[in-house]
């Protein structure tokens, strides 16, 4: 169950079947689309919007019906994977007033980050502080020891990057498979999150919820349930892999010049996509599909999966929050 607009201003859920927070997350939008985060534009509405092809179209069937109702209460702003994207403060300002405008709580996104990202990071952070249940999720140690420490009153989530687990969607179906030693299978089911280890860092640094990938492999039990802090799930994208280097940003480049880190960026990534096929190892025809965003591969899950990972939600205490992936702006068609 899922929290409709009349229950946006409510506190997300404590327990179990009290409903789950829905967030929208636009990874390339420069600027707020003011009428999605008005409620001009539904859930379903933006959804359509994004989807493309008879694959996108199933899986935002499937949100949908998990969906009834639904509208969202948080956006996220940020890319994930490249610190190029990162929001100026000017920009965070925008997004601040258009989610105040539409009672919305705001979520900065962080990608892995450079001595020079860290330094523009900050400044973004320092625009969005002061906003109630503001937060910033953060994609590597280092920039959550930063923030902890020169903004100790911060909310800090673990982003999604940080999950380490196997991804290929190749192979990530075989995981589970009867045939594989129990051992094997347990070791790729899940991750070492429930470690000790683990457990101190994430008391250490007072982080009280990390974001998930909805993984093609059933996870443990564990995995989502036997945690202290609260899960967010991404929906319906799998991060996969990132690089250094944008595909799209070489395109048009000499081939001496192609894939060199660092090198000038015309922010192709915030209009167009490749798509790739990908041979399922065995020789039977089948084909994977990937999503490349910019320096960054992801794989639309099937709907069998998104489904039961969304089937967990209302008997899950742990697992309170979905956010939805809008690859475009989200306004379902208008102009």
């Amino acid at each position: 169950m899922f929290l409709a607009r009349e229950d946006r201003e409510a506190a997300p859920r404590e327990g179990a079947g009290h409903g789950a927070e829905v967030g929208l997350s636009f990874p390339f939008l420069a600027a707020p689309p003011p009428a999605v985060l008005r409620g001009e534009v539904s859930l379903e509405e933006a959804l359509r919007g994004a989807a493309s092809g008879d694959a996108h179209d199933a899986l935002a069937e499937t949100l949908l019906r998990h969906f009834p109702g639904a509208a969202p209460s948080r956006v996220y702003v940020g890319n994930e994977t490249c610190e190029r994207l990162l929001p100026e403060p000017q920009a965070i300002g925008s997004w601040v007033a258009s989610a105040r405008e539409g009672r919305l709580a705001l979520s900065l996104v962080l990608p892995p980050l450079s001595r020079d990202g860290l330094a523009k990071a900050e400044e973004a952070v320092r625009a969005l502080e002061g906003e109630t249940d503001s937060e910033v999720v953060a994609n590597d140690w280092g920039t959550v020891h930063r923030l902890r420490a020169r903004h100790p009153g911060l909310t800090i989530v673990l982003g999604r990057l940080t999950h380490k687990m196997l991804r290929d969607p190749r192979l990530a179906e075989y995981f589970d498979s009867p045939q594989a030693p129990m051992a094997a299978r347990a070791a790729l089911c899940r991750s070492g999150e429930l470690a000790p280890g683990f457990r101190a860092l994430m008391e250490r640094y007072g982080i009280g919820r990390r974001e998930v990938d909805p993984f093609l492999q059933p996870l443990e039990a564990d995995e989502w349930e036997c945690r202290s802090e609260k899960v967010s799930v991404h929906v319906p994208y799998l991060f996969v892999t990132m690089g250094r280097a944008c595909l799209l940003g070489a395109m048009h480049r000499e081939s001496g010049d192609k894939f060199v880190p660092g090198a000038p960026c015309r922010s192709e990534c915030r209009k167009y996509a490749v798509e790739f096929r990908l041979p399922v190892p065995g020789g039977n025809g089948a084909v994977k599909h990937l999503l490349n965003r910019g320096n960054a591969y992801y794989h639309a899950v099937p709907s069998p999966v998104l489904g039961r990972i969304l089937g967990r939600l209302p008997s899950s205490r742990q697992v309170d929050r979905v956010v939805v992936t809008v690859p475009g702006d989200g306004h379902g068609g208008r102009k």
